[in-house]
């Protein structure tokens, strides 16, 4: 039971650390970094082996190994980062002076990824493309994770914290619209001949510019809660030590490391599906089908979001978030009925409701992570949102990079390698059913890692309490 003075904070919700209103307008701008976020990830995995693979030619496996050499690259570098950015003091903060650099280089790098020469051998468009999506994903370290930390630390109400993340999710599902519509765009006859890969060319660098303007905006107009806080610095190894004896970020990070196993071992699968299972190889189509998933999608996923910022007012964000993860697997489950040639439009339902089901772990995941850190201050009397945010990244982003040798291993050994592919029957079959089998499975971990989850609301509120009393015996904010 809390003592006297944390009681009476609990009944009056006098929490110290809630006295700073964050305006509005600073949390719309962060949440429109959620388009640097999602254009600079889902548009490398929608587009690559469409336009690399089916469009250049490129062996998938390849293709596989440049996505998950440069994201276990990235992966490595997230917690030095994180490291860097909770233990620097500068005039301008602790975030924003990397965020303002990293999406300067973020969207000059994702511009020469779609220049992937057409000549030369494969072993060196192979080595270009590992070069440039390496690179790129460095930068993309060096921005996104003070843009988690920024986040993390920016409002203290359990509530308000769910409704920030939020702002960050809607972007995606805008971007999903876009992503979706993306390879009928580089087929345009009548804007670059029909040549997806030039296409893709001018695509790239739009695409770019809005990475820029939607990367660099929360560094300018945002402002740090914590941004000349003095606490003693931890070194990289003791910081990481610390983070993994975290029981309940470790349940987190396993949770939403299944959760992308299932989804980024999905994304290559389904584009083969689409083009010569669903479509029967008739890229036309497989275009027109993305262009109305997108929107299908993106409307599903905003209902979605605003029923989960209802249901999380009155139950614990917990079971919503399982809640999620099962409706994602009735998702996978019903492609293997849905996806037809008979009739080629069934498959956006799959897709679309996979991706409501999902809505509950990237609205939630942030809240959750916030919650986390304000616990660690309690035991160790830091802030170190930087380090949970680099963490968080890098196991994750290992799953990316698991899945995409895995993704990519699977299409190479079915056959479908170069631009002229006609899969057999038995070819198709096998990709369907593991395109079900291995998502079905990881879904059901991640259920299984936040089945104790610890962190209640209650408890949450009781550790904010104890903090606030905290830091008003100190003479602080």
């Amino acid at each position: 039971m809390p003592d006297g003075s944390l009681q009476n904070a609990l009944q009056l919700k006098t929490d110290p650390m809630k006295k700073s209103s964050v305006p509005t307008s600073q949390k719309v701008v962060w949440g429109l970094g959620g388009f640097a976020e999602n254009l600079s990830n889902n548009t490398i995995l929608s587009l690559a082996y469409l336009i690399f693979g089916v469009g250049m030619g490129i062996n998938p496996l390849y293709i596989g190994i440049a996505l998950s050499a440069s994201r276990i690259l990235d992966a490595l570098t997230d917690p030095i980062m994180g490291n860097i950015t909770d233990n620097t003091v500068s005039r301008w903060g602790r975030r924003r002076p990397y965020i303002f650099g990293g999406a300067i280089f973020m969207a000059l790098l994702f511009i020469s990824i779609w220049y992937t020469p057409r000549d030369g051998s494969e072993i060196f468009q192979a080595v270009y493309l590992i070069a440039t999506c390496s690179l790129f994903y460095l930068a993309f370290t060096v921005w996104v994770i003070p843009f988690s930390g920024l986040g993390l630390e920016m409002v203290t109400d359990y509530d308000e914290r769910t409704r920030l993340m939020t702002l960050r999710v809607i972007p995606s599902y805008i971007v999903g619209i876009l992503i979706a519509s993306l390879y009928a765009i580089t087929l345009k006859s009548e804007w670059w001949g029909g040549d997806e890969v030039v296409g893709a060319r001018y695509v790239g660098t739009i695409i770019g510019i809005l990475i820029l303007i939607t990367g660099i905006l929360p560094a300018i107009y945002c402002r740090e809660r914590y941004a000349q806080k003095k606490q003693e610095k931890i070194k990289l190894l003791p910081a990481i030590i610390f983070t993994l004896k975290d029981k309940a970020f470790l349940m987190l990070v396993g949770s939403v490391f299944f959760v992308f196993v299932a989804l980024f071992y999905m994304i290559p699968l389904l584009t083969y599906i689409n083009l010569y299972h669903v479509c029967e190889g008739n890229k036309i189509l497989t275009g027109k089908l993305g262009v109305i998933t997108g929107p299908t999608q993106a409307v599903g996923q905003i209902l979605a979001t605003a029923a989960i910022g209802f249901f999380a007012k009155y139950f614990d964000k917990k079971h919503v978030l399982i809640t999620g993860l099962i409706i994602g697997i009735v998702g996978y489950l019903i492609s293997w009925f849905l996806f037809t040639p008979g009739n080629p439009y069934l498959a956006i339902i799959p897709p679309v409701v996979i991706n409501i089901g999902l809505c509950a772990c990237w609205v939630l995941n942030g809240s959750f992570s916030a919650d986390i850190c304000d616990y660690d201050e309690l035991k160790t009397g830091r802030r170190r949102e930087g380090m949970y945010s680099a963490v968080f990244g890098f196991l994750n982003k290992a799953a990316i990079a698991l899945v995409m040798i895995m993704s990519g291993w699977v299409l190479a050994k079915l056959g479908f390698e170069g631009t002229d592919q006609q899969p057999s029957t038995e070819q198709l079959f096998t990709l369907r059913w593991t395109y079900i089998a291995i998502p079905t499975i990881s879904m059901l971990a991640a259920i299984l890692c936040m089945w104790k989850y610890p962190l209640t609301k209650k408890k949450v509120i009781e550790i904010q309490a104890e903090l606030g009393i905290r830091k008003s015996k100190a003479g602080t904010e």
